[in-house]
């Protein structure tokens, strides 16, 4: 982990998954740089409020493809990813037409990145730790797509 953004990430938020790990102080030293832009220009700066939510975008596409290569079943937390983008870039629309104050924003982010590696990306890396422990085997019934088409035939 980059030893400027580990600060930025409590161990308490810790998932145990490097990759992960890495992007969420990443997240976290970006949302706190903005924070300070927002407070020392009074506004919205619209590129680094672009370059976080891409970094976001990123970091939702990582941990899917973690939970996919280890076969988890990802669809809940994939919901609640798109469900997150939706409102945050609502939100930031919001912002820029001056219907919202950015610290709310801010507030928002926080609030719901916090709330979310707490109750979803921990659970996650718990999985993520077993099946890199335990290498992945098939359930009973639940078979490669080589071995199905093969028994189809």
């Amino acid at each position: 982990m980059n030893a400027e953004n580990a600060n930025f990430l409590p161990v308490e938020l810790m998932i145990e998954v490097p990759e992960v790990d890495d992007q969420h102080a990443e997240l976290f030293a970006r949302l706190a740089h903005l924070k300070d832009l927002c407070i020392e220009q009074n506004c919205l700066p619209v590129k680094e409020a672009d370059e976080l939510f891409e970094a976001l975008c990123v970091h939702c596409d990582t941990e899917e493809r973690l939970a996919n290569e280890a076969g988890i079943d990802f669809s809940m937390h994939a919901f609640k990813h798109q469900k997150m983008l939706r409102g945050i870039y609502r939100t930031l629309q919001e912002v820029r037409d001056g219907r919202m104050d950015v610290f709310s924003l801010i507030r928002f982010i926080e609030y719901w990145f916090e709330r979310h590696i707490i109750e979803d990306d921990k659970p996650l890396g718990t999985q993520l730790q077993f099946r890199a422990t335990h290498a992945f085997q098939p359930q009973r019934g639940e078979h490669s797509m080589a071995l199905q088409l093969a028994h189809a035939g």
